[in-house]
């Protein structure tokens, strides 16, 4: 099937008159003719050429006078306005459009935003780091001793015969029973099942249908009609075997044995303080040197490790906070009650004593 030829349409920008028949090459209105500045355009109601005139455009866009600048058929060997040869001019309509669009200005690009002022966010990152960092700074405080505990301890281990269980049985150890039990799941083929799925296909459902209107330049346009397929998804269902796997119990030998360890029996503890304690939750502690804790060992009892705590506590001079610090027995033994101390801190914790660190 041929294209259609579709007549366009013109504005007259000399008097204003709008919609003008594109096969017109003069305004019905004021006789001003077609020029280099007139643009065709397609109207609401798409109107055919005659099949007679037709045959006559389509075929090469109008061809501009270089003297008087209105527009020619393409077949004119002369202006049909100012009698000026073709030969003498050169450019047509699409070279027109071409200029045109060289020649307008791409609209000014949108002021670049203001930029924020940064300084003020970051004096306020600035100002909380250094509040923070001004909390955290270690602080010196004068305080005085005001109690001293002091704690010992003894681990006490037995040898004891234990009964366990196991997969195998470690040295020293007497077997007392075996048995089967489940070590362990293995996947077994069991069968083959049935599993039905879809299958997608695309098949051709018809045709769409799609028209556009190319510009010849010569005050028409042709109608250029295409079609294009459609599909859809037909679905179906096959057939295919999947394997269908069970959990297999494995079997081992489980022993049952006697064995001897040492495990932990006891803790031994002394506490105690260096002088009657002014805080409540000390004054249970008897008032002594430090001392071991009496074991009393067993015939199957050993010493597993000893281990030994004392803490300075000091009360602030000023304010009356009160800080406390695990220390070595030595340095311990260096303060009476009511010492005069200085310490550096980082909140509560002590971090050092007299200038000595605190680890």
């Amino acid at each position: 099937m041929a294209n259609k030829i579709i007549e366009g349409l013109w504005d007259c920008p000399y008097c204003g008159q709008k919609g003008i028949s594109g096969l017109t090459k003069s305004c019905p209105n004021c006789a001003h003719p077609q020029d280099e500045g007139t643009k065709f355009y397609l109207g609401n109601e798409k109107k055919a050429v005659d099949a007679g005139k037709a045959k006559d455009y389509g075929k090469g866009a109008d061809w501009t006078c270089a003297f008087c600048g209105s527009l020619n058929r393409y077949h004119n060997a002369n202006c049909a306005n100012c009698g000026a040869e073709r030969a003498d001019s050169s450019g047509d309509y699409f070279e027109n459009r071409k200029k045109e669009a060289a020649g307008q200005q791409p609209p000014p690009p949108p002021p670049a935003p203001k930029k924020r002022k940064l300084w003020p966010i970051l004096l306020g990152i600035v100002l909380i780091i250094a509040l923070i960092v001004l909390i955290a700074r270690p602080k010196a405080k004068d305080v005085s001793v005001s109690d001293k505990t002091w704690t010992r301890s003894i681990a006490v281990e037995e040898y004891v015969t234990l009964r366990e269980s196991d997969w195998s049985v470690p040295q020293g150890g007497r077997l007392v029973n075996s048995h089967q039990e489940i070590r362990s799941y293995e996947q077994v083929l069991d069968h083959y099942a049935t599993e039905a799925y879809e299958v997608g296909e695309e098949v051709l459902d018809g045709y769409d249908t799609y028209t556009d209107y190319e510009d010849n330049g010569d005050g028409t346009f042709t109608e250029v009609t295409w079609q294009e397929p459609r599909y859809r998804t037909e679905y179906h269902t096959e057939y295919r075997e999947v394997p269908v796997y069970r959990q297999e119990p494995v079997y081992d030998t489980m022993y049952d044995y006697e064995i001897e360890r040492w495990v932990h029996a006891r803790d031994e503890i002394a506490r105690g303080a260096a002088f009657a304690a002014s805080d409540s939750t000390l004054r249970n502690l008897e008032v002594a040197e430090p001392y071991w804790p009496e074991t009393r060992l067993g015939g199957n009892e050993r010493e597993e490790g000893r281990s030994e705590e004392y803490i300075l506590y000091f009360t602030d001079k000023k304010k009356g906070n009160t800080y406390s610090a695990r220390v070595s027995q030595a340095l311990w033994e260096q303060y009476s009650k009511g010492a005069g101390v200085e310490l550096k801190v980082q909140g509560s914790r002590v971090l050092e004593i007299d200038g000595v660190s605190i680890s």
